[in-house]
């Protein structure tokens, strides 16, 4: 399948995007949507044939955090973003749409503190138990503590 093919095929059937799927370079295809059409965009997603889920990744953009949910088909990478707000950062869970998830939603949560709205198990992956509530080591605000503080 060529990237073309499915470039073709989302734009086809896949409904909630607020922003027009296109060919980023060779066999990446980017596309956008907003939180609470994620799950809608995802099914859409698997739906034209990209049933595999790499990754999900999120980057702190100072006043706003960006959810990257990166599926594939056929050799052929689509990553479809999300922005959330750094104050409530909020989004449903994917692991009804792609059970994998549910460890990519944990890293994120641990690292960089973004809520996945039912999802099936909270708890830490990364971090161990002692770790201090609300510190999220990838957030750019995120200070490591100095000389006689201890992490639990």
């Amino acid at each position: 399948m060529t990237d073309e093919d499915v470039l073709a095929k989302i734009k086809a059937s896949v409904l909630g995007l607020t922003e027009e799927p296109k060919l980023a370079r060779p066999r990446r295809i980017t596309a956008r949507t907003t939180p609470d059409k994620v799950l809608t965009v995802l099914s859409g997603l698997k739906d034209a044939g990209c049933r595999h889920l790499s990754a999900i990744s999120s980057v702190d953009l100072g006043d706003a955090f960006e959810v990257i949910y990166h599926v594939s088909v056929g050799g052929v990478l689509v990553s479809l973003r999300t922005s959330l707000p750094k104050a409530t950062p909020l989004v449903p869970t994917a692991t009804g749409v792609f059970p994998v998830a549910v460890l990519y939603e944990r890293e994120a949560h641990d690292l960089m503190g973004i809520e996945f709205e039912g999802h099936p198990d909270p708890r830490p992956l990364l971090l161990y138990e002692g770790w201090p509530e609300g510190q999220y080591p990838l957030r750019k605000d995120w200070k490591p503590p100095t000389g006689g503080e201890k992490h639990a």
